[in-house]
């Protein structure tokens, strides 16, 4: 992962779009905080079936860790870890709505 795009979306933010040579895909590089340079990519991404009890539909999203520190101990089932990549993709899904470049795969 060496290409790092910059562009205002991601300007000051918890994270950056990076992009492997002759990947398709961009990956996600959190560039602050306890989880800082760590590269993963999203997969799948879906509303739950049903909805909880406070009325919220979660959602259900594959991951894939791409790289980490070496000195940072990450247990990538942790519930902290996966709230906190849970919330990025909120933010993108929410960014990505706003400038109608969200995809519908139908």
């Amino acid at each position: 992962m060496n290409k790092q795009k910059n562009d205002s979306s991601t300007a000051n933010k918890r994270y950056v779009y990076v992009q492997k040579d002759g990947d398709d895909f961009s990956s996600i590089k959190i560039v602050e905080g306890k989880y800082k340079d760590v590269i993963y990519k999203y997969g799948k991404v879906q509303f739950a079936n049903n909805e909880q009890p406070d009325g919220n539909l979660p959602l259900q999203f594959q991951w894939t860790l791409l790289r980490k520190p070496e000195e940072l101990d990450l247990d990538i089932d942790q519930p902290a870890f996966i709230k906190y990549i849970g919330d990025i993709l909120v933010e993108i899904l929410d960014e990505k709505i706003k400038d109608g470049t969200i995809l519908d795969d139908k």
